[in-house]
């Protein structure tokens, strides 16, 4: 039994999204012989005990306990999937065997694979351009065709994401007739494993340990003796205000002119909310909308963490709410710089952590690894270390630079 964790990237969590929907996978003699779906919000039950969530959840988003719909705070993928597993354990008595997870980017590419796609209920067929915008319309409207002021809030809360199943089937339907373009299917799903679209994990340790070496894990990619840096967004506002947030990335190194004292890091990201909404009140209230643009055009809630080397010491930042700001040991051997902030529409805000890195790093030897976050769309990257500078977008999972 395998678990198909679906993410919506649109409210991002540091392994790809919010978990939506699960799909429970069984197989026999290496067939597909069930798939079945079921809402995240459906996994959870009164009388059973669950891990307090993490200080920050608790804080900004008055959560007290983690459940499996928001246990990826991890955005080390393994890490996840064994909390993930061990929740679903509890829940239902079944211990899988492996977790795959899916983003709204991984749906493009494997539908933009096996286009045209027909499916009841769609306009016209499926394409990689138009289904994100299918699954949207059919969240605010599902398959009855009555909106959430049509049918009430609680009719429509039963039935916004039947279109999973619905689209499953159709994926499966293509695939099983055989009129498909193999080499495009085995491309897109090879693109959406390095971009991190999909992430795997498996209990098998030979077979997990290949995932890991391919870099389709979804783990952290720390290079012994080497810089990192990953920047991690986690959206609190219970909205997807990331289907429009923009972000880039600068860091600068700066060498020290005594050989015994430690190079200085600034990372600098700025994001920015290109949405008018004038006199727009940031509320955290948990609310639907009348539709999924409602819940698009809202405040940025973030939680931002920072994964730099172990040693790092924290100097200042700006731009984090004060009382926010906290470093802890993260996973990996890693160090975590943390902090929150408020993004309202139409603004723009810069977060600057500036640090110590460890005195192993030196200029002799220096390369610099980058990791980006599931979920998050290509970030643009401007690196200055000493007189060597890079400027370009990370797509893939990581980026290794040397100074040239």
């Amino acid at each position: 039994t395998y678990l198909l964790v679906v993410q919506n990237s649109d409210e991002l969590r540091a392994t790809g999204g919010f978990i939506s929907a699960l799909g429970v996978i069984t197989l026999e003699q290496g067939r597909l012989a069930n798939l079945e779906f079921v809402d995240s919000y459906r996994l959870y039950h009164e009388d059973q005990s669950y891990p307090p969530a993490p200080p920050p959840m608790n804080q900004f988003m008055n959560i007290p306990y983690l459940l499996f719909r928001d246990a990826n705070w991890s955005p080390d993928f393994p890490t996840t999937a064994t909390l993930l597993r061990a929740i679903y354990r509890q829940e239902t008595g079944v211990t899988v065997d492996g977790i795959v997870t899916v983003d709204l980017h991984a749906l493009e590419l494997i539908v933009g694979a096996l286009a045209p796609l027909p499916m009841a209920n769609a306009p016209e067929a499926l394409t990689g351009a138009n289904v994100v915008d299918f699954v949207k319309d059919m969240w605010a409207q599902p398959e009855e065709g009555e909106t959430i002021t049509e049918v009430g809030l609680g009719q429509w809360w039963g039935q916004r994401k039947n279109f999973i199943p619905a689209l499953a089937e159709a994926l499966m339907a293509k695939l099983r007739s055989g009129r498909i373009d193999y080499i495009a299917v085995a491309m897109a799903a090879e693109q959406a494993l390095n971009e991190r679209a999909i992430q795997i994990w498996l209990a098998d340790e030979t077979a997990a340990a290949q995932l890991a070496r391919l870099g389709w894990d979804g783990g952290l990619q720390v290079r012994k003796g080497a810089d990192y840096l990953s920047l991690i967004d986690t959206n609190m506002g219970y909205n997807k205000a990331n289907a429009v947030i923009e972000r880039s990335l600068a860091y600068s190194v700066t060498w020290p002119t005594a050989p015994t004292e430690p190079a200085v890091a600034t990372v600098t990201i700025t994001y920015r909310h290109p949405l008018t909404l004038p006199n727009h009140d940031c509320d955290l209230t948990p609310r639907y909308g009348d539709d999924y643009d409602d819940l698009v055009e809202r405040c940025f809630f973030n939680y931002v963490r920072l994964y730099v080397p172990n040693g790092s010491r924290l100097l200042s930042t700006a731009g984090l709410q004060e009382d926010s700001v906290n470093t802890t040991r993260g996973e990996d051997g890693t160090q975590i710089f943390a902090g929150y902030f408020v993004l309202p529409p139409g603004e723009t805000t810069h977060v600057r952590v500036q640090y110590q890195l460890p005195a192993t790093l030196t200029p002799e030897t220096y390369q610099l690894l980058i990791q980006r976050q599931a979920g998050s769309g290509p970030l643009p990257l401007q690196v200055t270390v000493g007189d060597g500078q890079l400027r370009t977008t990370l797509h893939n999972n990581t980026l290794l630079w040397s100074v040239p």
